[in-house]
């Protein structure tokens, strides 16, 4: 394949008629014009000029087989800033197309994590199936504030034919696209695609004369006979060429973290019980390395979910005093005096009916109309003020620096850098700010420390990642009652299948023991591992049995985390969402496999009937000879003719260990 480029359009397309055809550009409604195409290395350019602006293209081979990157610049050549208030980035009319050959409506399917999962303050829900068929009306994907993963397949039924399209750079601005079959002409196939480029939360990115910026760079590939749990895989090592994220090296690979909120706790915290549960964990389960005080620390907390006016006006005063009588340093050095690395919650939404609301409002992000009520009786700091900005740092400093604290759970702030209506009134988006903060927040923690994302649940959004080790990708658990569970990891498909270390790794948040069935606790606690994200623990120690001590040090017993994790059920795709069966083949570099084993392999029965499932290993295991133990026993398992079966109970699950012999 080799790009087509000129007049301001290109094509890539396979030989045997899949990919994009004509895709054209515009700004402020108006396309460049006059292009001059040029080859530089490996690298076709194109360059156009309009009144005011200048235009570069730039399209080049990436490594994986018939892929693509297309990056643009814009330039204002004018003598007057210019304002970029609309940045088209795909078809703009009937001469560009996205085409397949042999196809018809019967059979287009198009991928997207929002299929799954979509958020819409206040508002957040499942939504299914993953693989759906393009509507007729055309949707608008990527506008909430999920943390969508920024990638969208359009494919066949039988997946003969792929298209990838990936954002490769989300650090100033974001990818939103319109597809449907109407709206185009009546020869082609889809007739709504088109791509725009977002600056989020701010009234628009306006260049100084002479200016330049990137506003798109945008991953492409055409792939044939390719599952779409398989389709990202040229998108990532793209990613990792021009990107170091967090999840290569996290101490979250190999470790795991104590967290104090679920499973009963909550914010009923002390000095006290935070140094007797550490040398609990300390004699008990030596596995964990990491401890977390979550919220209930704060000074003039309320009753609710501390915000970040709990630290007004002097950040060093921001811990309760009859609960943590000699501060917070102190109970650092007591987790560390047990042997692990501690680590802290930290929320930075503000709460309006506080005293740091009142004594300076200009300190408070707005929405576009002025109002400060952003979510709720909630708002955020403008980081664009200089002195609100100096204020958070200041709270940074106090927290991870003075306490001492080398990791930090980031609470409640998604909404901050993504709400659709709010402004940074001097200037820069949402994203921008995001990296300038949690830069900030990396420089304390340090390159060994734990930087933990939350709320909103994230959608496979690499971008957090150039920083933060991890994200939450599911709902709290809580309790670990039975609808908190199926909460937790519905809409989690898409983030499931994206290999963590390549980006930054899931947080299915705490495994630990509520007052429920055994065969529930197992399902919590073989969600938790089969999963390849964060190992979390929760609950209250001093409670825990024998029994439950075992499976938490099995849980725990070779942290080997963000490996591929593998959907062995096809109706997961085009279904409910809920995996029956998941599997992480280890590489030969994983310390699992030096240890021996091929596979870990879960069976999963969300429902409220007995079902039988199975899977033949022999096709898995070709040529090798293999024995299956069951994991949390570790018991032998047999396999008849070559195939695994299990008749599960009604929310139960199982969990295999496969090592060759």
């Amino acid at each position: 394949m080799e790009a087509c480029l000129g007049l301001g359009r290109w094509s890539w397309c396979s030989a045997d008629g899949a990919g994009w055809k004509n895709i054209g550009f515009a700004l402020n409604g108006t396309a460049c014009r006059d292009y001059v195409v040029r080859r530089e290395a490996d690298v076709l350019i194109a360059v156009g000029e309009t009144d005011g602006w200048r235009e570069e293209l730039r399209c080049r081979r990436e490594p994986a087989a018939e892929s693509l990157s297309v990056t643009r610049f814009i330039t204002n050549t004018g003598s007057k800033p210019l304002d970029l208030e609309s940045i088209l980035d795909g078809k703009l009319d009937d001469a560009g197309e996205v085409v397949f050959p042999n196809m018809g409506e019967y059979w287009i399917r198009y991928v997207y994590s929002g299929n799954v999962r979509t958020e819409r303050l206040p508002r957040s829900r499942p939504e299914y199936p993953y693989v759906r068929p393009i509507p007729y009306a055309p949707v608008t994907l990527g506008v909430d504030d999920g943390n969508q993963f920024p990638v969208l397949l359009i494919c066949d039924e039988g997946y003969k034919h792929v298209l990838v399209e990936g954002d490769l750079n989300q650090t100033s601005f974001v990818r939103e696209w319109e597809l449907g079959l109407n709206g185009g002409s009546a020869g082609q196939l889809i007739g709504t695609y088109r791509a725009r480029q977002i600056y989020p939360s701010s009234s628009g990115k306006i260049l100084q004369p002479g200016e330049t910026a990137e506003v798109s760079s945008v991953y492409y590939q055409v792939l044939r006979d390719t599952h779409p749990q398989d389709a990202f895989a040229g998108y990532l090592e793209a990613l990792r060429k021009r990107h170091a994220f967090a999840g290569e090296k996290s101490p979250m690979r190999h470790g795991a973290v104590f967290c104090t909120w679920n499973f009963g706790t909550y914010e009923n915290i002390s000095a006290e019980s935070v140094a007797a549960s550490a040398q609990k964990l300390a004699r008990d389960i030596h596995e964990c390395t990491h401890y977390l005080i979550d919220d209930g620390y704060q000074a003039e907390r309320k009753g609710r979910n501390a915000g970040i006016d709990s630290f007004y006006p002097v950040p060093a005063a921001g811990f309760d005093p009859v609960k943590f009588p000699r501060g917070m340093k102190e109970v650092a050095g007591a987790i560390r005096e047990a042997g692990l690395t501690p680590c802290i919650w930290l929320s930075p939404k503000l709460y309006l009916d506080s005293k740091l609301a009142a004594d300076h409002p200009d300190w408070i992000l707005r929405s576009h109309d002025g109002r400060s009520d952003l979510i709720g009786e909630t708002s955020f700091l403008d980081l664009s003020v200089e002195p609100a900005r100096r204020f958070f740092l200041d709270v940074l400093d106090t927290v991870l620096t003075d306490w001492t604290f080398k990791g930090l759970k980031f609470d409640f702030m998604t909404h901050w850098f993504t709400l659709e209506n709010a402004r940074y009134r001097n200037g820069s988006s949402g994203p921008e700010w995001r990296d300038f903060l949690f830069g900030e927040i990396r420089k304390r923690v340090g390159p060994d420390g734990l930087f933990m994302t939350c709320i909103a649940m994230s959608m496979g959004n690499p971008f957090p990642g150039l920083f933060a080790d991890c994200y939450r990708c599911g709902c709290d658990i809580h309790m670990g009652t039975w609808p908190e569970q199926l909460k937790a990891v519905k809409a989690t498909l898409p983030q499931i299948l994206l290999p963590g270390r390549h980006t930054f790794l899931p947080n299915m948040d705490s495994a630990g023991f509520g007052d429920v069935p055994r065969n529930e606790q197992l399902m919590r606690l073989a969600w938790v591992f089969i999963t390849q994200g964060v190992l979390e623990i929760g609950g209250q120690p001093e409670r825990w049995t024998d029994e439950q001590i075992r499976l938490l040090r099995r849980l725990l017993a070779r942290p080997d985390r963000g490996n591929r994790v593998r959907c062995l059920d096809e109706r997961a795709f085009t279904g409910d969402g809920l995996p029956e069966m998941l599997a992480v083949d280890y590489p030969d570099d994983s310390p699992t496999r030096r240890d021996g084993v091929l596979t870990h392999l879960a069976f999963f029965n969300w429902s409220e009937t007995t079902k039988a499932i199975g899977l033949r290993l022999e096709e898995r295991f070709w040529l090798r000879r293999f024995k299956v133990k069951e994991y949390w026993t570790g018991k032998d398992r047999p396999v008849k003719d070559g195939i695994l079966t299990d008749v599960l109970p009604p929310r139960s699950s199982a969990l295999y260990e496969i090592s060759e012999i």
